[in-house]
């Protein structure tokens, strides 16, 4: 089957095999061909696991996943450190989030809580007039217990929790409200609720002239304003109270600045007209959800929700995510999936009982994602990490044609991205290296002699023994040093390969 569809889109497609004959011998080497790229040997021996997830299927799409974390959790399911993997294509959101992570874990965690869970479907029955569509309410809201029947009949794991019913001209919106258990619950509550339809054709004394088992009212995958105060999927809120010293040393900012400029996002985010509030949930969100098998596309309602940033009495900073719309799962759909599956076992969250878990984890990475973004907008790194960060690194250093500032950006470049990190007294000497280069002699205080906050302590004295080098001495030692790291890395690699025994 899969080689039929193969012959049948390659035969079809003269435009991608132009695209091949037009592409270098090299680019050719690199992509292989569309049916090799997507359809490799192991793909192809476990077709057979990817058979309830997808229709005419041809391959797999490799979609790079990276590891954030660990991050503190102290929740009323999740507790204690968890590995988050993101799936991304976005360059710079991992080292984003995990600097974020690394903040909350510096202020002891995140305290986060699943206040409330309910997955909905909207049916919406037709009537000829108000007398009709007033006769069948008043049959309808008796029959909730028959109704639960009838729906829970259909599954294991859902359970109907209430149906409210709306009225709008000589029609009548059903929503049907569901706990799913540990599974995400879409298909669940859209096969329990068409049984309900059912009963209601077969039962009601009113017959409607049409009936939908969607009205438009479920939310589903659109986003709304009417769950902010509701609840679609799992309500979580998650917070944390970041001292003001973490804030200044780590960030480079003032809690003074991030409530400011918190200020301003809220004012350009509401004359935008934004459905909720926050920088960036969408990120975190759809990279978790990709790397866990959950259904990205409900990233569009999901993304919903507040972010809340204030200080406190005593001069710190309380940050919050609160998401009404958190659609998660760690049983059945697309978790079941080899590489989805593996991704929730690194966090120790596949299998039943722990979705809520998972959605607790979920809104702490939202709480690291929105601190990050919004300390790099208000300290400039914003542009910086993601010209750094994205950048290609194949471009070598060439100080005979480079600026000096540009040979120090792409020397960030190749640093961050190197395969091995170099040892920690290398690393060190790079962060003096940095902090000379770009703020100059040392202009913090040195930590007390009984402060057991170590990588502190060295991070200082690293960045006192460069006092006095200037900038641009700084600067240039901070390339020479990433060069010849980058150096020893590729000709380890090519001794590696030249070693390696021939097929």
């Amino acid at each position: 089957m899969i080689e039929d569809r193969w012959k049948i889109v390659l035969k079809n497609n003269e435009k991608y095999k132009q695209q091949l004959e037009e592409t270098t011998d090299v680019m050719s080497d690199l992509r292989k061909s569309a049916k090799d790229e997507l359809l490799d040997a192991d793909t192809d021996t476990r077709s057979d696991l990817f058979k309830d997830n997808i229709e005419n299927f041809i391959g797999i799409v490799k979609v790079p996943v990276g590891i954030a974390g660990p991050i503190r959790v102290n929740g009323l399911h999740a507790q204690g450190d968890y590995f988050v993997p993101l799936a991304t294509t976005e360059a710079a959101l991992v080292a984003s989030i995990n600097r974020g992570i690394s903040v909350l874990n510096q202020s002891g965690g995140v305290t986060a809580i699943v206040l409330e869970e309910g997955v909905n479907r909207d049916p919406c029955f037709c009537f000829k007039d108000l007398v009709e569509m007033g006769q069948f309410v008043s049959w309808s809201t008796k029959q909730f217990d028959n109704y639960k029947k009838i729906a829970e009949s259909t599954t294991r794991h859902g359970k109907l929790v209430r149906t409210d019913h709306t009225m709008e001209g000589n029609q009548v919106h059903v929503k049907c409200v569901y706990t799913s258990g540990d599974a995400s619950g879409q298909n669940m509550v859209t096969i329990a609720t068409e049984a309900i339809l059912n009963y209601i054709g077969e039962h009601s004394p009113i017959k409607p002239y049409k009936m939908y088992l969607e009205g438009g009212m479920s939310g589903d995958k659109k986003s709304n304003k009417g769950v902010m105060a509701g609840c679609r999927g799992k309500r979580v809120v998650a917070e944390v109270v970041i001292p003001r010293s973490v804030i200044e040393t780590t960030l480079h900012v003032t809690p003074e600045q991030m409530v400011f400029t918190a200020g301003i996002a809220t004012r350009g985010m509401v004359m935008q007209g934004n459905t909720g509030i926050n920088l960036h949930f969408a990120n975190a969100i759809t990279a978790l959800s990709i790397a866990t098998g959950q259904d990205p596309a409900c990233a569009s309602e999901a993304h919903v929700g507040l972010g809340r940033c204030e200080m406190t009495e005593s001069g710190d900073l309380y940050l919050s995510a609160t998401l009404p719309n958190t659609l998660v799962a760690t049983v059945g759909g697309g978790t079941k999936l080899p590489s989805q599956r593996a991704c929730l076992e690194l966090m120790g969250l596949y299998g039943h009982g722990k979705a809520n878990a998972l959605a607790e984890v979920l809104a702490a990475v939202c709480v690291a994602g929105e601190l990050s973004l919004g300390s790099a907008v208000i300290s400039g790194d914003f542009a910086k990490a993601h010209k750094i960060l994205a950048r290609d690194t194949t471009e070598p250093i060439d100080l005979a044609k480079d600026t000096l500032e540009e040979a120090f950006v792409k020397a960030q470049a190749q640093l961050v991205k190197l395969s091995n990190l170099p040892n920690k007294d290398v690393i060190l000497d790079i962060y003096g290296l940095y902090k000379q280069s770009t703020v100059g002699d040392i202009n913090i205080e040195k930590p007390s002699m009984f402060s057991f906050d170590l990588k502190a302590k060295a991070k200082y004295e690293a960045w006192r023994k460069r006092k006095g080098l200037s900038k641009e001495e700084a600067m240039r030692e901070y390339v020479d040093t990433i060069v010849k790291l980058a150096e020893e890395e590729k000709r380890g690699v090519s001794a590696a390969a030249s070693s390696a025994p021939s097929s």
